[in-house]
């Protein structure tokens, strides 16, 4: 590794504004960087010429440097303004630099954070710089297991490791709560998101694949429960528990939950989502075997038409193949995959033998 030497004593000029461990930081990737491309030691520059070098490098991280004053806080009601026009604007400007169209209008519902906020208010975290909101992630934790997003960065804020902070807080938050599974789903064509998430100890070997059909014109299933108590559902995962699911449908009014034997489904009538009204979307269904997945299906689609929706919509983990090839036999088509996420244990726990959708957007 070249070494870059300075005669005790010498000042080098330029740097003052920049403290001895930031400064020491860039001396040391600039040696890095210099070992990688050349093999000489022992190598010695004039001061004038490494405070360049250290000022170019520092370039990249000054912005890091002088945005101390991020923290991050629970998430309140009073912020949900703010966060979804930051998760709108974050995620529009994404799909516009990774596809080359910027969607017309909102891609998220309106009552997508307070639904969320609802569901998990220990778990919803926000970025602060000075008095403005400029980042924030949602949570959702069902007992043992817990994912995040959308996780969205103020365009004008990103680049300053606000999104690594939040992700961070998350896996805290969930871990501190008993939670043994974590995840999330992404873009696979966003490098920088899948580097993050790797970085932060996520794998990205799993999918999750969107799930959409007509609904059709159905009476709801006899034996279904409707907004019955929830119960755990250890044959998902050990510990997973949807309770909480339940209780916020109801206490939000988005829409309901269903039971059928040891199955359930939950059902939005109201976005949570999406910004398109005219679907049902389906964050869960959890079943045993194929009988109860089938009367949980025709339970949602009831639902659905009950409430004048012209679609169902829902996701399916890549790993599930038995409950991929229900729902197209059910008439449904398969739309686009995300990349799943996943650190902690059974990390290939829904290639199980039971069915399950299960959106981690």
């Amino acid at each position: 590794m070249a070494a870059f030497i300075i005669q005790p004593g010498t000042r080098v000029p330029a740097l003052a504004g920049y403290s001895a461990a930031v400064v020491g930081r860039a001396r040391f990737e600039l040696a890095v960087s210099w070992s990688q491309t050349r093999r000489f030691s022992g190598l010695s520059y004039r001061p004038r010429f490494l405070s360049r070098l250290i000022l170019d490098r520092l370039a990249g991280v000054s912005k890091k440097v002088a945005d101390t004053d991020v923290h991050i806080r629970p998430m309140l009601e009073a912020d949900l303004d703010a966060v979804l026009e930051i998760t709108n604007s974050a995620f529009c400007e994404l799909v516009e630099r990774t596809t080359g169209r910027r969607p017309e209008g909102p891609m998220f519902a309106s009552g997508l954070g307070r639904y969320r906020l609802s569901l998990d208010p220990l778990g919803c975290h926000v970025a602060v710089r000075g008095d403005e909101v400029v980042g924030a992630n949602f949570s959702v934790l069902r007992g043992t297991l817990g994912w995040f997003g959308p996780l969205a960065v103020r365009p004008d804020a990103q680049g300053l490791g606000i999104a690594q902070l939040l992700v961070q807080e998350f896996v805290r938050s969930a871990g501190e709560r008993g939670a043994t599974l974590m995840g999330l789903e992404t873009m696979a064509n966003s490098p920088q998101h899948v580097h993050l998430y790797m970085k932060l100890g996520f794998r990205p070997s799993w999918t999750g694949i969107s799930f959409r059909r007509e609904a059709r014109a159905a009476k709801l299933p006899s034996g279904v429960e409707v907004d019955g108590a929830a119960h755990e559902l250890n044959y998902v995962y050990p510990g997973y528990d949807a309770a909480n699911d339940v209780r916020a449908t109801r206490s939000v009014k988005t829409g309901v939950s269903l039971r059928f034997g040891d199955g359930l489904a939950v059902c939005h009538t109201v976005s949570t989502l999406w910004a398109d009204p005219t679907i049902a979307y389906v964050p869960l269904i959890a079943a045993p075997d194929r009988e109860t997945f089938d009367v949980l299906v025709r339970a949602v689609e009831a639902v659905a038409r009950e409430h004048g929706k012209m679609r169902v919509v829902t996701q399916v983990p890549g790993s599930s193949l038995a409950t991929q090839h229900a729902l197209l036999e059910h008439g449904y088509d398969t739309g686009g995959a995300a990349l799943r996420m996943k650190r902690g244990e059974a990390l290939d726990y829904d290639a199980g033998p039971f069915f399950y959708c299960d959106d981690w957007h």
